[in-house]
């Protein structure tokens, strides 16, 4: 007998499997799925239905007949224009809120301070929505990015990082009675994975590590094209890496604070040299002799961390993203030498192509995924 979760599950990756399929093939009939996907008619076109009552997918008008005079099937399209999405980006000192349509195509975009209290964050949303002329029976999901440890499952911020002073906040019961859509909260590194999968250096991967290196420094791990989010939704929290000089000296590293590794990786442990990152940077490409040793060490801890990661996850790809990653460039060869040293497992390292915008598109992402998944 098969469980009942296990048939969830089939449903699912049925499902994508012909959303991908209509999107790739379209115009393309119920028929012409059932024999591609080797499923029945019946199940294709239950899922079909499902996707046409979601938007995912639009009836095109009757094909021709078969060449034996067969009846005519419907055709299937995917329309992006069908329907949008929204992704929002709360960080520490802006709200960057992206709309876009099912093909990812930006059609609205605003970046604002962020509000002190959440029922601000809530009506700067609103705000920005009546501002994109499009309507909330448009919109089929709405995805939200943010710092801390949150509970992805019932969109609840556990724990802070060191950003924006909340802690134990049931943002979907905050959040979703202003708006008619289904609302989907996620740490903002996992979005940033999610954005960097969907449309950025990850897409096409199925196994990634995401690390963003920007104030702090945290990672998203997505293996077999699923975001692992560990036992308490905390995988990934790199910044608590510790050494063994560390640990016999009893260093601590405490919950809602900057981690050992955080202190060597991160726009915060540049910043104690006294220069900025994009300062400190061109110092050291001029070859200023003050910052050569700092950003070395910088680079050394780096390339090490990935090391360790591509030996514990195996990753096809280590993607570096964050603030810091924009100066990147000139050590990526250096890093790839390191790691190829250092871990006889093999990987591809690039850097994050979405920038600023990957929060955000990986929280639209993100939402569509859960949509999609959804009955």
């Amino acid at each position: 007998m098969v469980k009942k979760g296990n048939l969830e599950m089939i449903k699912q990756v049925n499902s994508s499997l012909v959303l991908n399929l209509i999107r790739e093939k379209q115009p393309i009939t119920r028929a012409k799925i059932a024999q591609v996907l080797s499923l029945s008619r019946s199940t294709v076109s239950l899922i079909v239905e499902e996707l046409i009552h979601k938007k995912f997918v639009t009836e095109l008008g009757l094909s021709s007949s078969t060449s034996e005079g067969g009846r005519r099937g419907m055709k299937l399209g995917f329309n992006p224009k069908s329907a949008y999405g929204v992704g929002v980006e709360i960080g520490g000192s802006k709200c960057l809120l992206r709309i876009t349509d099912l093909d990812g195509e930006i059609v609205f975009k605003e970046d604002h301070p962020v509000p002190k209290q959440l029922p601000e964050i809530v009506a700067l949303i609103q705000a920005c929505i009546d501002r994109s002329h499009i309507s909330q029976d448009e919109i089929i999901g709405m995805g939200v990015g943010l710092p801390g440890t949150v509970d992805a499952e019932n969109g609840i911020l556990i724990n802070d990082s060191p950003a924006l002073g909340y802690k134990n906040v049931n943002l979907k019961q905050v959040f979703q009675p202003h708006f008619s859509f289904p609302l989907y909260f996620n740490n903002d590194v996992n979005c940033a994975a999610f954005g960097e999968s969907a449309s950025g250096s990850g897409a096409n991967e199925s196994n990634i590590v995401f690390i963003s290196i920007g104030d702090g420094l945290g990672s998203a791990i997505i293996a077999n094209g699923t975001i692992i989010t560990g036992h308490r939704f905390s995988a990934g929290e790199i910044g608590y890496f510790i050494t063994p000089d560390e640990v016999r000296s009893g260093v601590i590293n405490e919950a809602e604070k900057f981690g050992t590794l955080e202190h060597k990786v991160s726009g915060t442990a540049l910043a104690k040299s006294g220069y900025g990152a994009e300062e400190i940077f061109s110092l050291y490409a001029n070859g200023d002799t003050r910052v050569i040793p700092i950003v070395d060490d910088f680079m050394v801890h780096l390339s090490a961390v990935i090391s360790n990661i591509v030996s514990f996850m195996n990753p096809e790809k280590v993607i570096i993203g964050g603030e810091i990653s924009e100066w990147l460039s000139p050590f990526l060869p250096g890093i790839k030498k390191r790691v190829s040293i250092s871990t006889p497992i093999e990987t591809t390292i690039e850097l994050a192509l979405l920038g600023k915008e990957a929060c955000a598109m990986g929280a639209i992402a993100y939402a569509f995924q859960q949509i999609q998944g959804n009955e």
